[in-house]
């Protein structure tokens, strides 16, 4: 076979991945995996003494580097290039893999039942219309673990801790087995019942609904009866979902080895280890339902006020927006785009457009006039040689992010893992990268854009220029833009990074101290604070939640031991209450952001930049942070220069580079709270006091008000405003987008 394999790649190739374990190893390394236990956790039945001898020969193969841990106890373990570039390989194995091979109840982890109902089969028509909270209790050698289904806005999320709404059914799965086998539409959900597999304590018309919320049962009953075949012949072409051609386990875009998205699919992967089982905008976005309404073109399908689905169609991240547009034109193709521009034109509509929805001002939605909306439309590909990644606008970062950190690539993008790309893109783009790699609008290469006239043209800096320009940083009002092209940089898939606590007591001190630091700081080094009371979640001390504190997140491009060193001295500020700061994979760092934000609650942002972080400005910012009046309400402090400051200001619409800070003030409540009067008030207070150190203010982070009153002009350098004003009337001269640009200008 080593002669033979001299002449034949395949058979050389088969040297290193005949091993059975060795595809679930490697598989387990590009999803993350770098210490021995978490590879071991994902490859349940090997054995340690197998797995030692597997990594030994993968790391003699090239396909792995170990390295120590820096405390010495132990060893890292990382994809070479190598390594990294058999995840196409290994995604087309999982696809073929679904084709071909039956899913067994015995190979089907709870988890998994539970993602997969959640993800593909969630019957959205058929869900209630308030929120409903399911716990599962799941046997876990020997005790129960507790996992949670939110049904809400006939959505459905999977989470690791408490949403904190209370709990209207308890579902206890006593055999595993059985809950798999019911899933695979093997056993009746009564049957379960009768058998004591599955116990439910709670109302009898919630328990009775609950199952038929789940199409797995019926779908996979179907395509046992629909692919009985011959041995040898093919089998018929499946529809997304379990067994996808394209797609693996859940579906043609994502799922467990799915082409496009890897284990976990679309918008995030199989959760994020702080983060629950992915995000709210994952499988299926708001048409999982039976489709109804007009239907524009061949795809594009028109929404009304008369649609069962209205309510969920035009609901937004923030839940205090509640704009009733006349239409929502559910977009999943460019010629949908042109079609909804079309209707709009021809009906002399007020047009906006919604990418991720995530805006707080709610301008992506508004009273009385057409939505194009491209939640629908998510694609992503990758091209790991030129480094680039193109992505639909309905994309989220989470997804974004799951896709290219599979080849240990990324590019600046938000720091919460469920807002959507557009949005953040064409008002700049914030990130975690920024200092070292730039804003997400300096790393974008080209975008694809359906104008006012509905004319499909691609701006770059070759082509339409001043378009291009336009779109890095001027906000909404140019057209529709469709697609992105990004630049990406190595990063990840782990890195140093995490939060410190102090006392808001302490704060002061510890902030004039870090002033002194970042001042100084390489690029490498990437900081946010934040100012807010210690969130109710598990992975912090019962002991410090409601605590008021200040956090300082912290991040650092570098190798292991360079990383320690440059994130010592911040770590080393005074006497903290916590310290977070681990090596753990890109995408946890990402999401981190994501359960103290969720759609549905209600926020008012107030925000400025600052042009200084003098003592009296540090003074301030701590006491003002102290007097909110919601535990959920918080500031937030991004840490700008760098890459940042040094791209020319006139290269793009985003134009001031020389301010260092930017001061986001989050007034947060629930919707049930008669808190909104009094958090609204607390954050204009907030940013009023530091009008002395005012430096215009960042796009993104306007809310409502800010659109109205005219402040949001001071997003921009006085030639940039000019020049968006003059773009916009050559771009648009019937005005088509002309409320979506106040709400910039």
């Amino acid at each position: 076979m080593r002669n033979y394999g001299q002449f034949c790649p395949i058979a050389r190739g088969s040297g290193i991945l005949a091993e059975r374990w060795t595809p679930i190893i490697m598989r387990n390394l590009l999803l993350g995996c770098r210490s021995f236990n978490e590879i071991a956790a994902g490859a349940p039945g090997l054995s340690r003494a197998l797995l030692t001898r597997r990594l030994h020969e993968l790391a003699g193969a090239g396909l792995v580097v170990v390295t120590p841990k820096p405390d010495g106890r132990g060893s890292r373990y990382e994809p070479s290039r190598a390594g990294r570039d058999l995840w196409p390989v290994l995604q087309e194995l999982g696809a073929w893999a679904e084709q071909w091979m039956e899913v067994t109840a015995e190979e089907a982890d709870p988890d998994v039942v539970l993602w997969s109902w959640c993800q593909v089969y969630l019957r959205r028509d058929r869900l209630p219309e308030r929120r409903v909270v399911v716990r599962f209790e799941l046997p876990d050698d020997g005790r129960m673990r507790k996992l949670w289904l939110l049904i809400e806005r006939r959505e459905g999320e999977i989470c690791s801790f408490d949403p904190g709404f209370g709990e209207d059914l308890v579902v206890r799965v006593r055999d595993v087995l059985a809950f798999a086998r019911w899933h695979l539409g093997l056993l009746d959900w009564a049957a379960a019942l009768r058998g004591g597999a599955i116990e439910v304590d709670g109302p009898r018309e919630v328990s009775r609904a609950l199952p038929t919320w789940n199409d797995a049962p019926r779908t996979n009953a179907l395509k046992r009866a629909e692919h009985q075949r011959t041995p040898g012949t093919r089998p018929p072409a499946l529809p997304g979902g379990l067994g996808g051609h394209d797609g693996g386990f859940g579906g043609r875009d994502g799922g467990f080895g799915g082409r496009d998205g890897g284990f976990g699919g679309r918008d995030g992967g199989f959760g994020g280890r702080d983060g629950g089982f992915g995000g709210r905008d994952g499988f299926g976005g708001h048409d999982g339902g039976e489709r109804r309404g007009a239907v524009l073109g061949e795809g594009c399908r028109l929404v009304t006020p008369e649609d069962p689905d209205y309510d969920t169609a035009r609901a937004v991240w923030n839940g205090a927006i509640d704009h009733r547009p006349r239409y929502l034109a559910r977009c999943r193709s460019v010629a949908d785009v042109v079609a909804a521009l079309r209707f709009g034109r021809e009906q002399h509509l007020p047009v906006s457009v919604r990418g991720g929805g995530h805006g707080v001002a709610g301008t992506a939605v508004r009273d009385g006039g057409l939505v194009v909306d491209l939640d629908p439309m998510r694609m992503v590909q990758v091209d790991p040689a030129q480094r680039t990644a193109t992505a639909q606008a309905g994309v989220r970062w989470g997804q974004l992010d799951a896709c290219t950190q599979s080849l240990g690539l990324a590019t600046t993008g938000g720091i919460v893992s469920h807002t959507g790309i557009a949005g953040l893109t064409l008002g700049g783009g914030m990130g975690w990268l920024m200092r070292r790699h730039g804003l997400t609008v300096d790393n974008l290469l080209a975008a694809e854009v359906v104008t006012a006239g509905g004319d499909l043209v691609v701006a770059s800096q070759h082509e339409h220029p001043d378009l291009f320009w336009g779109l890095r940083g001027g906000g909404a009002g140019l057209g529709v833009v469709t697609s992105f092209t990004y630049r990406l940089h190595p990063a990840g898939p782990e890195v140093l990074a995490g939060p410190v606590l102090w006392a808001l007591d302490d704060a002061p001190e510890v902030l004039r101290a870090y002033r002194e630091l970042v001042a100084a700081a390489p690029d490498e080094l990437s900081t946010i604070v934040t100012l807010r009371r210690v969130p109710d979640l598990p992975h912090l001390p019962r002991e410090l939640h409601g605590r008021a504190v200040c956090q300082i997140g912290m991040l650092a491009l570098a190798e292991p031991d360079a990383a320690q060193r440059l994130l010592a001295p911040l770590r080393g500020l005074g006497r903290p209450l916590l310290d977070l700061v681990k090596r753990r994979p890109y995408v946890d760092l990402q999401s981190m952001n994501d359960a103290t934000v969720p759609a549905g609650w209600h926020y008012y942002w107030k925000s400025t930049g600052l042009c200084e972080l003098s003592d009296a400005a540090i003074d301030t910012i701590v006491d003002h942070a102290g007097r909110a009046g919601s535990v959920l309400s918080y500031a937030i402090l991004f840490q700008l220069g760098g890459a940042v400051a040094r791209q020319d200001p006139g290269a793009t619409a985003y134009s001031r580079r020389d301010v260092p800070f930017e001061l986001n003030v989050n007034g947060v409540w629930l919707p049930h709270e008669p808190a909104g009067a009094r958090e609204t008030e607390w954050a204009r207070q907030f940013v009023g006091a530091l009008s002395p150190y005012h430096a215009g203010v960042y796009l993104n982070f306007l809310d409502r008000d800010d659109f109205r009153d005219g402040r949001a002009s001071s997003a921009f350098e006085a030639t940039a405003y000019r020049r968006l004003a003059e773009l916009r009337g050559r771009y648009d001269p019937d005005g088509l987008f002309a409320e979506a640009a106040r709400s910039v200008a």
